[in-house]
């Protein structure tokens, strides 16, 4: 009993936003840090060599051509917008606006990250994906970390049952994770480049939930 009491307060000390800021933007910034003094460079190299040298057949670049999809903006856009508008149908702007704002605020972030940040892409991919822009983080794995993982925390406070919860959050999980994978897997990634943008997206995201609910507390005591 003891043991169950401990793994639930240090469970809830995970899920308290401002843990998951310092824990994942932490990361984030060490990743930056590294990457900024050349020291991830034979990390990734090692990695993406020992990957390159297993071929993939045509089924299974399709397959990981599917899975990249839906971590494009263009998929993650057209689905932040459709729940949205889902949510203004039902007269809750509030939570229509917070998704978007999120999102377009994530995604400039994500882009402002590359630019600044500057890290030159893998050498040239064999296996026919286009890409337009700078390497870290990897926009695909923090964009679709944050608009999936957000969708999930949406279901979880529609439901009751803890199942049903559990269960948005692992295809959550198992969507970012198969989308970040593709990337490397598809040689357009380092793959820091990847783990960047889950710990950058988490912490993003964990900031936003944050404000949301600093919001909701002020509101509450202005009543």
């Amino acid at each position: 009993m003891e043991e169950k009491g401990t793994v639930r307060a240090y469970a809830q000390i995970l899920e308290t936003p401002t843990v998951q800021i310092v824990l994942l933007g932490g990361g984030f910034l060490l990743l930056m840090l590294f990457e900024s003094m050349g020291v991830l460079a034979g990390f990734d190299s090692q990695v993406r060599s020992y990957l390159m040298q297993f071929a993939l057949s045509d089924w299974q670049q399709d397959i990981l051509r599917d899975a990249t999809a839906l971590g494009s903006n263009s998929v993650l856009l057209f689905i932040t917008f459709a729940v949205a508008l889902g949510y203004k149908l039902q007269g809750n702007m509030k939570l229509a606006s917070a998704l978007v704002f999120t999102v377009i605020i994530g995604l400039a972030l994500t882009f402002a990250l590359k630019y600044g940040i500057n890290r030159p892409r893998p050498p040239v991919s064999q296996h026919d994906v286009d890409v337009y822009t700078q390497s870290f983080p990897s926009a695909h794995a923090m964009m679709s970390t944050i608009v999936y993982f957000y969708l999930a925390s949406l279901l979880a406070h529609r439901v009751n049952t803890l199942s049903v919860k559990v269960w948005g959050y692992a295809v959550a999980a198992i969507l970012v994770f198969l989308i970040g994978c593709s990337r490397v897997l598809l040689g357009v990634h380092w793959p820091t480049d990847v783990l960047a943008g889950w710990l950058g997206g988490g912490a993003f995201l964990a900031y936003c939930f944050f404000l949301i609910k600093w919001q909701r507390r002020l509101r509450i005591r202005r009543k």
